[in-house]
């Protein structure tokens, strides 16, 4: 499996003041002009909504589960860079297991991230209420 982030050139320095920092969370096996212009496209989307993406986590591999340990390394970047929300555009980008969502959003939002899906907005997952939003 190949894990790569993109940092999205052009968007350092523009007026991002009152902005949360996030980060996009994209899985795709697309070409890396696909996944900059998609994550450009969650930018968009994102930035009416009080979030600014200036860098993304693009998850290659083909399962629609995540690997562990490089999803350890996605965890650690998250710490050290100062992210606030982990965008997404479905939270079935992440994973298909339910109870991986409930670890993946547990773990993010234990460290102070919100989890954002471009499809429900803002929204905490957990078992009992994840089908509401399409999981």
């Amino acid at each position: 499996m190949n894990k790569k982030d993109f940092s999205i050139v052009g968007n350092e320095g523009t007026d991002n003041q009152g902005l949360a920092k996030g980060i996009a969370f994209v899985k795709s096996r697309r070409a890396e002009l696909n996944v900059v212009q998609m994550v450009e496209n969650m930018r968009d989307q994102a930035m009416p909504n009080g979030v600014i993406i200036n860098d993304a986590y693009c998850d290659r591999s083909m399962t629609r589960d995540y690997d562990r340990e490089a999803l350890n390394a996605f965890f650690a970047t998250l710490k050290e860079e100062d992210f606030e929300v982990v965008v997404v555009r479905s939270l079935k980008e992440i994973t298909d297991d339910i109870y991986d969502l409930e670890e993946f959003a547990k773990t993010i939002t234990d460290m102070g991230i919100w989890l954002y899906s471009l499809e429900v907005g803002p929204v905490p997952i957990t078992v009992s209420h994840a089908e509401d939003f399409g999981c």
